[in-house]
């Protein structure tokens, strides 16, 4: 079994012009993103740097103590960089145009960074969510209206591609998925003309902006989509795509399968499966359900109560939320109790999905604690 790490081993020899770019390129330069290039990468029209030069810069503001002390699921990152900065496939690529705006306050959680690839195309790779449970609101906030990173992503792509005449790929992992679909689907048709392919790896689909399925761009970006989930796929299956995905094998279990690192090759191509497995397709149809049972005004109370529940533990990564203490977990109970809106129940069943799920990973005896606690407490009161 190999990975995108295990690929650029075994292909970063061989530059673009000897073999030409790939799903498995995009989803590294996709990933690339995650990297935070603040004081590395220059800003929108300030200039460009090598692959292996911000690989040098990085690692000079950046410890291997300090790299190491991140345990969410994004820290192989500046690993990536590394291993795309050591090949002769990336090394030179050209890294420009950094944006990052991030802000609790406003609910956003932006980057997005240009990769000139060298083969006459430039890959701008929009960051997904990371482990913060601010970026995962976000997520389900794109059910019920326009979350601020889209209005960044379209507003992003017209300010650095405009008046240019190279073509263009856009991808993205998770959020950093549906960012460079909804840019492409609403940008000027000039540029739309240029975008070659339009890559979401475990990107969510629509929502709020389900309305742009039917227009006339989307159908004519449609066919540059290529769209890739693990087979227990979460956030890729989160709202409504006319994309059908390509299923890829993953060597983590449940909601950990969202890591790209945990993806399988072969060759240079991903180990693809036939259908999403059980427990994507159990989430998939309650939310589908739930959603389409809906008002906006409707979803947005159910979103704000079920991250209440999360922010309540104290936490505010998801890796910490599966650790949370008995202190956390009683904040989380007591404020499941205080919700008394249609969405209580729904807000309980999720709850309880996600620490079912996160028990079955092992990960620690206060998961099932709560989901026990969830049922005693709540369920029968």
């Amino acid at each position: 079994m190999s990975n995108l790490l295990d690929y650029l081993a075994w292909r970063g020899d061989l530059p673009l012009s000897r073999d030409p770019f790939n799903s498995i390129d995009a989803a590294l330069l996709s990933s690339l993103s995650y990297v935070d290039f603040s004081n590395v990468v220059p800003a929108k029209g300030k200039g460009k740097i090598t692959m292996k030069e911000a690989s040098k810069k990085f690692f000079e503001l950046h410890s291997e103590k300090e790299l190491a002390a991140d345990k969410s699921f994004i820290a192989f990152a500046p690993s990536l960089l590394r291993a795309l900065a050591a090949s002769d496939r990336f090394k030179d690529a050209y890294l420009s145009n950094y944006a990052d705006d991030s802000d609790v306050g406003r609910q956003i959680q932006f980057a997005a960074v240009e990769i000139d690839t060298s083969d006459g195309a430039a890959f701008i790779s929009y960051r997904g969510t990371d482990d913060k449970i601010i970026g995962w609101k976000e997520d389900f906030n794109l059910s019920y209206m326009t979350v601020p990173s889209e209005t960044e992503a379209v507003i992003y792509l017209q300010d650095v591609m405009a008046g240019r005449t190279e073509r263009i790929r856009l991808g993205g992992h998770s959020k950093g998925g549906h960012l460079a679909i909804y840019a492409a689907a609403m940008t000027t048709h000039d540029l739309a003309l240029r975008i070659e392919t339009i890559y979401s790896f475990d990107g969510p689909g629509f929502g709020y902006n389900k309305a742009i399925l039917d227009s006339d761009q989307f159908k004519y970006i449609q066919p540059k989509i290529e769209k890739f989930i693990p087979q227990t796929s979460i956030v890729g299956k989160l709202l409504t795509t006319s994309v059908k995905p390509v299923v890829v094998k993953s060597t983590e279990l449940g909601i950990m399968q969202h890591d790209p690192l945990s993806w399988q090759l072969e060759g240079k191509a991903f180990e693809t499966l036939a259908f999403t497995d059980k427990i994507s397709n159990a989430f998939d149809e309650s939310m589908t359900k739930w959603l389409d049972e809906m008002s906006f005004d409707e979803r947005r109370e159910f979103v704000d109560d079920l991250f209440s529940v999360f922010e309540a533990s104290g936490c505010d990564t998801l890796s910490s939320l599966t650790k949370v203490g008995i202190k956390g977990t009683k904040a989380m109970i007591e404020r499941m109790r205080q919700i008394k809106s249609a969405s209580g129940e729904k807000v309980r069943t999720l709850v309880k999905m996600f620490f079912v799920n996160f028990n079955a990973l092992g990960e620690g005896n206060s998961a099932l604690g709560l989901v026990a606690n969830i049922k005693n407490k709540t369920e029968n009161k």
